[in-house]
């Protein structure tokens, strides 16, 4: 590029300089300096029943030098407690969370803005918080009954007349109708045409176990015979069909006869449906008419749009997927839905997927497939078989709470962000705690997208082959607190597949950064062989990831990091049962600690011990009395506050009485 200068002369210099002067000397000062200056214009404030969320809006602050303080208080206290900054996340907005806060509670938040520019008008700002209400409506108006054994001709309105679909007490049903569904199979698609109200729901409610609705066709599920050729077997299904189980568990879709023929899969076995004909094949060679086969006729379990205040409760969904995206509930831009106490199984997409919306609440359910866990993972990824227990997609709302579910045996476990933000704000608000999840082919947690606000805490997961996958998550603040990691890597797709197991998952193909992340106080181990505890791999963008009382414990590197990821650790501990290696930093390994402090700068007060849990192996992760990780954590202000001891501990576990963020999942079981 070539440059063209003007040539002016020295009087012209001088009056533009003069001119230049002028406008400088009559420009107010303070003007300036208001660029680089912040301004606190307005706080937000969102309240779940365990934790708040706070986004602060800001202007000026071109040099984005400014921080966030925040306190907080219950409503009428005298005085305030801190809490963790806010983050900013991006030129106007910073956003944090307050954690452990009691149900149905109004609380005062106070933000203070500091910056070394100065602080153009307040620097502080006041505003309430009321946390959610954590009680469900009963409805009160009329009861309907549904039984096997009734006809949908029937009132309805009594066991002994009661109607023969959930279908016809859903069409009658209005606010405050309680639908009670007697024990037996229910072979059909439920769709809910009206909302209830806050104060009167309409709940869908299965009278005792042994409440089923099940998407497969009746006709085949009792026997049917099956022509023998070319080496499986067929049937004219007289309708579409995508998703096949038997009780030997899922087989698997193939896309065409001849894959189906040569069988990569493995066991059970496959199908293939050309339209017309279901086409299968069994590992063992059997034929259809000796297994129990379970052809899914319908797509969805219940399906809900633009609806609120239902409730599906207690009921037993299965074998749905007629067509590419069988989900056992379906929640389409629903609020205020709660599904609760349900054994949701062999669905071929979702067990519960849940597309925008706000505050629905997900509780207390069993969740699981079938055979994807010993598929390889490159024929299950991007197949049929890449399913999830609990999902969440588009511009998901604020306020989601999925709380003591139990999941596993699915792809993933649980998808907890969109791919864009809120119709309203910017955070999500959701919260994810006390599940068991076990048992998954790629991602135990897989917090990816569009993520704000997005708390996880006290959640146990094993047997996953990535532990939590924040590839990418933005624009934060994600929050992973409290959680139990254990045996990850210990999958088919890190032991026989070929593929890097890690606690914690950055890599991926988008050029979205991944953070601000922060990891506190989790207990991630494992002693599946030659697995990293975590592993940063490339690609991937970031902007931070702040780690503090951690364990992290594998059986190669304690971290393996090549991904260019800002950290700032601290605290943590880092051990490895591998006595060759320890760290390996960006192709640089480092055998000590304290090599590792003076090369990086990162883990100034980290510990590299053996936590010696009293019984991993048995899930047991407390650490034994004496142990060198008792009282050695960093004090995090609205994260550690109570603590037993002299200090709070390092991991998930804190030694002494239960405190507040401290409780386990309670009431399932793993096994």
């Amino acid at each position: 590029m070539r440059f063209h200068w003007i040539h002016i002369g020295r009087k012209e210099r001088a009056a533009l300089f003069s001119a230049g002067l002028l406008a400088f000397l009559l420009y107010p000062f303070s003007a300036l300096l208001a660029a680089n200056s912040v301004t606190l214009d307005t706080l937000e404030t969102y309240g779940n029943f365990h934790a708040g969320g706070i986004t602060a809006i800001v202007s000026g602050d071109d040099n984005r030098n400014s921080a966030a303080d925040l306190q907080w208080r219950r409503a009428g206290a005298s005085t305030f407690q801190q809490a963790h900054p806010l983050t900013r996340i991006d030129s106007t907005h910073f956003v944090g969370s307050l954690f452990w806060l009691s149900p149905g509670t109004d609380y005062e938040v106070q933000v203070t803005m500091t910056d070394p520019d100065g602080v153009s008008g307040n620097p502080s700002i006041l505003a309430g918080l009321k946390t959610r209400f954590d009680t469900l409506a009963e409805p009160g108006t009329r009861t309907w009954y549904v039984s096997p054994t009734g006809d949908d001709s029937h009132s309805g309105t009594a066991p002994g007349n009661a109607f023969r679909t959930i279908q016809r007490a859903a069409n009658l049903s209005q606010p405050g109708d309680l639908i009670l569904i007697l024990p037996g199979i229910y072979r059909e698609s439920v769709s809910v045409p009206r909302s209830g109200t806050a104060n009167q729901p309409i709940v869908f409610r299965g009278t005792a176990s042994g409440v089923i609705v099940d998407g497969a066709d009746e006709g085949i599920g009792n026997g049917v015979s099956w022509t023998a050729e070319n080496g499986v077997y067929s049937r004219v299904t007289g309708f579409q069909t995508d998703h096949v189980v038997t009780e030997m568990g899922r087989l698997y879709k193939y896309s065409s006869l001849s894959e189906l023929q040569t069988m990569a899969e493995g066991f059970p076995g496959g199908f293939y449906f050309d339209g017309t004909k279901l086409y299968v094949k069994f590992s063992d060679g059997t034929s259809p008419q000796s297994h129990q086969m379970l052809v899914a006729r319908y797509e969805d379990g219940f399906y809900l749009s633009s609806l609120s205040h239902i409730r599906i409760e207690n009921l037993e969904i299965r074998h749905f997927g007629s067509g590419s995206y069988g989900k056992g509930v379906y929640l389409r831009y629903c609020s205020n839905v709660a599904v609760r106490q349900c054994r949701i199984h062999d669905v071929e997409s979702a067990g519960i997927w849940i597309k925008g919306g706000s505050q629905n609440l997900i509780e207390e359910n069993e969740i699981w497939d079938t055979s994807i866990f010993g598929w390889p993972w490159d024929l299950a990824k991007g197949s049929s078989a890449e399913n999830n227990g609990i999902v969440l997609t588009n511009e998901i709302g604020q306020g989601n709470v999925i709380r003591r579910n139990a999941i596993h045996g699915t792809f993933n476990g649980i998808g907890p962000c969109g791919s864009s933000a809120p119709p309203a704000g910017i955070t999500n608000e959701t919260d994810l705690y006390d599940n068991i999840l076990y048992e998954h082919t790629d991602d135990g947690m897989e917090p990816e997208g569009y993520c704000s606000n997005v708390r996880i805490w006290n959640n146990t997961l094993r047997d996953v082959h990535m532990v939590f996958a924040v590839a990418p998550a933005a624009p934060g603040p994600t929050y992973i607190l409290r959680n139990v990691g254990n045996r990850f890597g210990n999958t088919r797709t890190s032991r026989q597949d070929g593929y890097t197991a890690s606690a914690l998952k950055i890599n991926s193909g988008y050029s979205t950064p991944i953070g601000p992340l922060y990891l506190y106080h989790n207990t991630f181990w494992t002693d599946a062989p030659a697995t990293d505890a975590v592993a940063l791999l490339n690609p991937g963008y970031s902007t931070f990831i702040k780690a503090r009382n951690n364990i992290m414990a594998g059986t190669q590197y304690a971290l393996y990091k090549v991904n260019p990821v800002l950290l700032d650790w601290n605290y943590d501990d880092l051990f490895t049962t591998d006595s060759a290696r320890f760290i390996s930093w960006l192709g640089t390994r480092y055998g000590t600690m304290s090599q590792f402090r003076s090369g990086t700068g990162q883990e100034l007060n980290g510990l590299s011990v053996d936590p010696e849990f009293l019984n991993a192996p048995g899930g047991d992760f407390r650490l034994p009395p004496g142990s060198a990780l008792i009282d050695r954590g960093l004090l995090i202000p609205g994260i550690n506050d109570q603590y037993a001891g002299s200090g709070p501990d390092v991991g998930a576990l804190e030694s002494g009485p239960a405190l507040p963020g401290f409780s386990r999942p309670a009431g399932l079981r793993i096994e």
